[in-house]
């Protein structure tokens, strides 16, 4: 092709916002605990901000991490990086100083811009780095730079830049489970199409406003943000998922979506100042209903709203297979592949599996990650073969809808027989009393590996160990019931940021316990 035909046909995140902040100038954007902004103030804001980095020798190509919670700052920021081309190292606040440290020693980046309260996690790291700039968000603070003060500068403004679509945009890492975390690179073209793809899959308008208090550094909360602001709808930002002030934004700024992920979506529907607000504005949310099918159900009946049932991933997008479910329906776990992905449910050899036997889900298209930044290795492992390896096992049904099986790595192997723990937990989970259920494989000096189960029951429900395992017994395969059945508190689980279970680490909790007995 051409060079200058290649040019011509490429889409950016950056021409999106551009787009947006001229046609939708008027209409708010942005809003916060305490404040709002229009499309155009929005615009306004982030490009005093680019110039003023410019003016500080940021330019095309450098990288600035940002360590924050979810603020409408950090969408200045956003909008900022992606007209100088500059990579937003997007670091997640729940990591450990070390981890923090990692992935800005590897990022190498410029400049942070931090939260206030964030500055304790970073110092080990600038200790070390006298020569990275700081920005804060939260007024001056000594020896760093006050973010409102450099947008308050009057600024000339950088040249004209140009933004290609393989540009990196930002960098978004995994949750670092097993293993250092990994940086996803994600081009300014796969993020521009992840705004689009959301946007005609949930039939997004301007009328339409997202509830924000996913984090900025997950793709949940970024692609939504992109979602949202490619069709001209609003964006409440908040810091934390505090159900009473969801509940308020909703009623405040008539907000249609958001994602309601274990953890956060039990808090949402039992709190008990739900009825004290108007949320019929709310049309559906995003989850993940096989983990709990019960507490989904109730809660689509009571709010009134649909429900989507996500399948996705960081290095693809949240949007690869979605199901969905009405008011009051139990959900049925079939998900439908999104436009613009292609997907294998393949064998170990790449070759596709039959209808109905389970594979590794692989995929390629426009939205998929360009590589793990500084990680060669990781990358050629992930795209071995031309594809995308999600690590997720599936299955293809006659229809062409997809079910999730579970992951890959928490295959559990009993006996020379493939235990897949979601399947454990979807039975348990279809028990009425069950709120949550988590399965791990325990070593087991007979056969390899044995079934634990974490349960968590619903509020004033009662349940025995005995129960459950007879409720196994009449669906269950002898070899896939547990052997091992704990009872824990929800706020005892420990979370990633986007609420999954963290198995790793629920299983040495429950190790722990037994030692302590």
């Amino acid at each position: 092709m051409d060079d200058q035909a290649s040019i011509a046909c490429q889409i950016t995140l950056n021409s999106l916002f551009s787009r947006s902040f001229r046609i939708f100038s008027k209409r708010r954007a942005i809003t916060s605990e305490s404040a709002a902004y229009t499309y155009g103030e929005l615009a306004e804001r982030s490009h005093r901000l680019a110039s003023s980095l410019y003016c500080l020798g940021i330019s095309k190509g450098d990288k600035v991490a940002i360590l924050s919670e979810t603020r409408s700052e950090y969408v200045e920021t956003y909008c900022a990086l992606s007209s100088l081309g500059v990579i937003a190292l997007t670091i997640n606040i729940r990591f450990h100083p070390d981890e923090i440290a990692y992935c800005l020693s590897t990022g190498a980046p410029k400049a942070i811009i931090v939260s206030g309260a964030l500055i304790p996690s970073l110092l080990g790291f600038i200790d070390s780095n006298e020569t990275t700039m700081v920005i804060t968000y939260d007024g001056p603070t000594k020896g760093y730079l006050d973010y409102e003060s450099m947008i308050a500068q009057e600024n000339p403004p950088p040249p004209a830049i140009e933004i290609t679509s393989s540009d990196i945009y930002n960098v978004l890492y995994t949750s670092g489970t097993t293993g250092r975390p990994k940086g996803a690179m994600i081009s300014q073209g796969a993020a521009a199409i992840r705004a689009m793809r959301l946007a005609q899959w949930f039939s997004l308008t301007p009328d339409d406003g997202f509830v924000g208090w996913l984090p900025l550094f997950h793709c949940g909360g970024d692609e939504s943000l992109y979602a949202t602001l490619q069709s001209g709808g609003t964006y409440a930002t908040l810091r934390k998922a505090d159900a009473r002030m969801m509940f308020k934004v909703i009623e405040r700024d008539r907000l249609t979506w958001t994602l309601l992920l274990p953890g956060v979506i039990t808090d949402f529907l039992h709190d008990p100042s739900r009825s004290d607000f108007d949320l019929s504005s709310l049309r559906f949310a995003i989850g993940y209903a096989n983990m709990m099918p019960n507490i989904v159900t109730e809660l689509t009946a009571s709010a009134n709203i649909d429900f989507y049932d996500a399948f996705g991933q960081t290095e693809a997008s949240y949007l690869i297979a979605h199901g969905l479910s009405g008011p009051g329906e139990t959900p049925s776990m079939n998900k439908i592949p999104a436009p613009l992905m292609e997907i294998r449910i393949a064998n170990d050899d790449l070759s596709e599996t039959p209808v109905g036997v389970p594979g590794e889900c692989l995929v390629r298209g426009p939205s998929v990650m360009s590589g793990y930044m500084n990680d060669p290795l990781a990358t050629a492992e992930a795209f071995s073969g031309g594809w995308l390896h999600t690590g997720d096992i599936l299955v293809r049904n006659g229809d062409g809808s997809l079910t999730f099986v579970d992951r890959k790595k928490y295959l559990i192997k009993s006996g020379g027989e493939n235990i897949y723990p979601a399947e454990v937990e979807q039975v348990i989970a279809s028990m009425v009393e069950v709120e949550e259920v988590c399965v791990f494989g325990i070593t087991n000096e007979h056969w390899g590996e044995a079934v634990s189960a974490v349960v968590v029951l619903r509020p004033g429900a009662s349940l025995t160990k005995e129960e459950i395992t007879n409720w196994c017994k009449e669906r269950l395969g002898g070899y896939k019931r547990p052997r091992e059945i704990t009872f824990m508190r929800a706020e005892d689980l420990p979370r990633s940021t986007t609420g999954k279970l963290q198995r790793h680490l629920l299983s040495e909790l429950t190790k722990r316990d037994e030692t302590l007995k």
